[in-house]
């Protein structure tokens, strides 16, 4: 199968990596160019708990090369989806399957303008990567890929892809309520992403923090009261047990969110996309959602003041 990653940061690395093990002709295409002279020039580099191995992935930056693939995954952070889609129009023929496994709310109304919505497939994975630099990632812990289609004329799709997916290594599931699936990740990275950001901390300090419980289900109240307002159904219960598995080292404990990678890489985080999509969606529907809404804020903080934090005691004031 031809397959192309749109945004081949960490997770599209881990994936790209993957499918090109499992014997698919994969390009990774991405807008950061060193990164990709790097992968060209020394292979893409992927550590784990097994040590460490170097894939011959051909990588191209944007645009996409004038050349339809089979299937197109879209890994760009929320804030440059309509920019990326843009580039990769090459990479989308009239047969080509375009999967989004991209964090926050937003990137599937903004894909309709690529591909008709029968070729749109979205899904989630709980897969933690790192980018360690150009051309290096870090796979860690253990994950699902939970994918579906977006309307009946798409339906027989989702099966192959995770039949793909699965043979490559990488866990994953039919979704029985794509939507539901998006809101539930949504939900988690409300909480445990800008939390573990707003913190600077590992995921698996997030869980010995005794006030988690109640802090979680405070925003995931929120959370569920916009989704209810549009006719998604999130199990707040459900998605605390989730979170709360992933504390395990041998899950996603030792994880950085992504959020926190974005602030010490000085990039943009996709906030905007997530709490702050809540809190935005919260007042069109006449709801309150404060506490989004303040983590909306203290992120923006974050990515204004971030250079200027302070992580140790002055020697002249100890």
């Amino acid at each position: 199968m031809k397959i192309t990653i749109a945004g081949s940061g960490a997770m599209g690395c881990r994936f790209g990596g993957a499918l090109f093990s499992a014997g698919h002709q994969v390009v990774l295409l991405d807008g950061w160019r060193e990164h990709v002279d790097a992968i060209n020039a020394s292979g893409l580099r992927i550590d784990d708990v097994d040590g460490s191995q170097v894939m011959r992935v051909p990588a191209r930056p944007f645009p996409a090369p004038a050349e339809p693939a089979d299937l197109v995954i879209v890994f760009a952070k929320a804030t440059a989806t309509a920019a990326v889609a843009a580039a990769a129009t090459a990479a989308i023929g009239s047969s080509t399957l375009v999967l989004t496994l991209q964090n926050g709310l937003g990137n599937i109304e903004v894909l309709r303008s690529y591909v008709p919505e029968t070729r749109l497939l979205a899904g989630t994975t709980t897969l933690g990567t790192e980018l360690l630099g150009p051309g290096h990632i870090r796979a860690l812990g253990s994950g699902e890929t939970v994918l579906g289609a977006l309307g009946p004329a798409s339906s027989e799709y989702p099966e192959r892809l995770v039949l793909t997916l699965s043979a490559a290594g990488l866990p994953a599931r039919v979704a029985d309520d794509t939507l539901g699936v998006i809101w539930a990740k949504v939900a988690f990275n409300c909480v445990m992403n800008t939390l573990c950001a707003i913190a600077s901390i590992p995921v698996s300090a997030l869980g010995r923090y005794d006030g988690f419980d109640e802090l979680a289900s405070s925003i995931l109240a929120e959370v569920a009261a916009v989704a209810r307002a549009e006719g998604v159904y999130v199990d707040k219960a459900a998605a605390l047990r989730l979170m709360k598995a992933q504390f395990d080292p041998s899950a996603s404990g030792s994880h950085l969110a992504s959020t926190l990678q974005d602030l010490m890489n000085g990039r943009r985080t996709e906030i905007a996309h997530l709490n702050g999509a809540i809190a935005a969606r919260a007042a069109e529907h006449g709801l309150d959602a404060p506490l989004n809404a303040l983590i909306t804020r203290l992120i923006q903080l974050l990515e204004a003041t971030w250079p200027e934090r302070v992580n140790r005691l002055h020697p002249d004031t100890q």
